[in-house]
């Protein structure tokens, strides 16, 4: 029989796979917090290489099982950081620990930590479209881990027939409490109709005599608090409306607006749930009291009073956009306090305001402290931050310069500086101490976009300063120190780079340079990512030193290419030199998807010949929460690698700067050689099926396969990675959605740490 086309793309793909892994190097770094990070005042950043904060959630729950809350946060479209809770009652201290963060699943829209079947473990609710339940337990490493319990619905016979989902908007955040006080949690959302009336999703658990382990709801008010929210941030009190006819025609409908965060705290004792909301298109915070049991409204929960100035007698809370709130107890004194934050990419820094409950656990009293409360433990730059390793001060340790997209401004748009970190290790301890956030006080140029490359440009023997911004275009500072064994004096002498024939340096998006001799020609190119996801590549043709001179070759130099697969072009930035001991050079490509690529083949200078990718997915670093969106586009976390040995221990660091504005730091912790492969493969203990599939693939291993995360890709036969997945090695399972995805024949790769295996896998329609 002939074989189909199909199998012998399959055969091919499996053939140039395992090809291309004799290249690869396996897991060279893992996740790190060991180097300790300093403020200017010799504070310790305890949060300090989590990536940053835009737009978190706030969620408590015990992590580790010592009885103590910690610290869970959330970013839609960016996944779930999770921080382990140090401190003492009335003194919060969290710390980074991102090893518990592989037992949370990935979710959509909103994320919120509730003990719904009150067995004493934090259980897991999430939305986008709708509510999702996960079931918490504690794994046998004692690690807070969830099974997925069920999405809600309801069916209703006095508003409606048959299965329906309990909406929630993906972009708004519900509420989850117990908002008729009977003993089990209900929730709590806006209508899909023009986030106008909200909707109340009664949990009958109690009422129906259900087992605690289970949830059952019924859409009990179409009209909860008896409120209609217009377009203006002023809601109708005293609304008249029924579940049968809300009385809104289409005129009133287009009045209203889509997009909510909810936050019921019971504000005054009185034993019903009073209302702070944060819209859409509003920066400030509204306030809302129920009248249910004080006045007996109806008994029913029924708006009253309305402050859209709250705390206008303290401090107006006041965000760009759409401030989300979130009531949890962040010191650990007993009583809830609150963290506001924008439920909208805007603030990119004064984005965690912490309101510290200093009235009683009944009747809060909320006192406001600092808008910074954990942006102020990490490195965080704004947006997009470019980190580059250069020894600034000669004491032959590299420091650590920071660049970015920049700060969010009133007027709304970003300010770029550069932040610079000088490496205060000592053998043992490494560390990095804050000197100044504002570099050269280079934010007084009002730059749209600050990624710094650091290299001898001008060939005069010393390190020239050199800016990418994000128009595409850079600036130039040349270096008027008297040696490079000096700290260097940067001096701007072209504030938009020009080439020898006088055109502008550009990118057309996004200019990432870098400084590298490509060609081999003894000196130093300019290089550059780019909205495309190529590199370009502007030739260094000085012929007398001190004077700059570069020739534009091409923008797609090696067509080394960033997230050239199923999630399209992103953005690429890069790096070229050194990353493990194999004293090779080699070139890595962050990206949109958040992945970083590692090519070869341009060590001997030609640089007219494509460059080889040895990597998908360079060391399993994946910085991104992928997910597309219904328009197609890729939601991710840009990625921007540096690499440097940070404390002289003769392997290396890799920091990764992320969209959120701040890093993340990977360790070397193998030693790898060119010709080595630490690829494995196994044959037995993991497992694929069924196969063939529908809907839904399951992927099992056993404890022996890999104590690592293990890493689960679905490759088609063309070569593209259409589904991704990280989990923890202590599931022993993992699940791939497949329903959005073709009929055909893919590959599951499943990989953790030596373990390895490929199988073939037939997806049905």
């Amino acid at each position: 029989m002939k074989p189909s086309s199909t199998l012998i793309i399959a055969t091919a793909i499996t053939a140039s796979f395992i090809t291309a892994n004799a290249q690869t190097q396996g897991q060279v770094y893992r996740r790190d917090t060991s180097i300790k990070v300093y403020d200017g005042g010799m504070h310790e950043k305890m949060m300090a290489w989590c990536g940053g904060f835009d737009s978190p959630q706030f969620a408590m729950g015990d992590l580790n099982k010592d009885g103590k809350n910690d610290m869970v946060i959330y970013e839609r479209y960016k996944g779930i950081r999770t921080f382990l809770n140090m401190g003492v009652a009335g003194n919060p201290k969290y710390v980074y620990a991102p090893q518990y963060e592989l037992n949370f699943p990935a979710i959509d829209g909103f994320m919120t930590l509730v003990d719904y079947n009150h067995d004493g473990i934090p259980d897991l609710v999430s939305g986008g479209g709708n509510f999702f339940i996960w079931k918490g337990f504690y794994n046998s490493a004692n690690q807070l881990s969830f099974t997925f319990y069920k999405g809600l619905e309801y069916n209703n016979d006095s508003f409606s027939s048959g299965s329906n989902n309990a909406y929630v908007s993906p972009t708004d955040i519900p509420a989850v409490v117990d908002v008729d006080n009977d003993g089990d949690l209900d929730f709590i959302a806006f209508n899909s109709l023009g986030g106008n009336f909200v909707y109340w999703y009664k949990n009958v658990q109690v009422e129906d005599t259900l087992p605690s382990d289970s949830i059952r709801i019924k859409l009990r008010d179409q009209c909860w608090g008896k409120f209609y929210q217009t377009a203006r941030l002023y809601h109708q009190l005293n609304w008249n409306c029924s579940n049968a006819n809300l009385g809104l025609n289409a005129r009133e409908m287009r009045k209203t607006h889509s997009g909510n965060a909810i936050c019921l705290i019971d504000m005054d004792g009185d034993g019903d749930y009073d209302y702070l909301d944060g819209s859409v298109g509003y920066d400030n915070v509204a306030y809302l009291e129920n009248g249910r049991i004080p006045y007996g409204v109806h008994d029913h929960d029924s708006m009253v009073y309305q402050d859209t100035t709250w705390l206008k007698t303290g401090k107006i809370i006041t965000l760009p956009i759409w401030p989300a709130l979130f009531n949890v107890n962040i010191d650990g004194d007993g009583k809830k306090d609150l963290m506001i934050a924008p439920n909208s990419a805007a603030e990119n820094y004064k984005c965690t305001i912490y309101m510290k409950n200093t009235g009683t656990a009944s009747v809060p009293v909320f006192t406001y402290q600092n808008d910074t409360f954990f942006t102020s433990q990490t490195i965080d730059v704004g947006t997009n931050a470019y980190p580059f390793f250069f020894d600034y001060n000669k004491d032959g340790k590299p420091d650590l310069f920071i660049g970015s997209r920049g700060y969010y401004t009133s007027g709304g748009t970003y300010k770029a500086q550069i932040a610079y970190y000088l490496n205060t290790s000592v053998p043992g301890a490494p560390s990095f101490t804050l000197q100044t956030s504002d570099f050269m006080g280079l934010s007084a140029h009002n730059y749209a976009g600050a990624a710094p490359a650091i290299g001898d440009i001008d060939n005069d023997g010393k390190a020239d300063l050199v800016i990418g911004h994000y128009d595409g275009t850079m600036s130039y500072f040349t270096n008027i120190a008297g040696s490079d064994s000096v700290q260097p004096q940067w001096q701007l002498v072209q504030a938009t780079l020009k080439d020898a024939a006088g055109h502008t340096v550009y990118t057309a998006g996004s200019a990432t340079p870098f400084i590298y001799d490509l060609d081999k020609d003894g000196k130093p190119d300019l290089l550059s990512g780019s909205f495309s996801g190529y590199v370009y590549y502007y030739q260094n043709t000085a012929t007398t030193p001190g004077n700059i001179s570069l020739k534009y070759i091409t923008n797609k130099v090696g067509n080394a290419r960033a997230d050239n697969d199923i999630y399209g072009p992103g953005t690429s930035t890069v790096f070229i030199g050194k990353i493990d001991n194999s004293n090779v050079d080699y070139m890595m490509l962050g990206s949109s998807s958040g992945m970083l690529y590692r090519y070869d083949g341009f060590q001997s200078g030609n640089t007219t010949v494509p460059y080889t990718r040895l990597d998908s997915n360079y060391s399993y670093i994946d910085t991104a929460y992928a997910l597309l969106n219904r328009h197609g586009n890729y939601y991710g976390l840009q990625s921007a690698p540096a690499i440097a040995d940070v404390d002289g221990d003769g392997k290396y660091e890799m920091v990764v700067g992320l969209t959120y504005g701040g890093l993340m730091l990977y360790k070397q912790d193998t030693n790898v050689y060119v010709s080595a492969c630490s690829c494995t493969p196994v044959s037995s203990d993991a497992h694929v099926y069924p196969n063939p599939a529908t809907n839904t693939l399951n992927i099992e291993w056993t404890a022996s396969f890999g104590t690592d995360a293990v890493h689960i890709s679905l490759i088609s036969v063309t070569g593209q990675r259409v589904l991704e997945k990280t989990v923890s090695a202590q599931m022993l399972h993992a699940q791939l959605n497949t329903m959005g995805l073709n009929a055909g024949v893919y590959y599951c790769i499943i990989q953790s740490g030596s373990g390895r295996k490929a199988v073939p896998v037939t997806i049905l329609r």
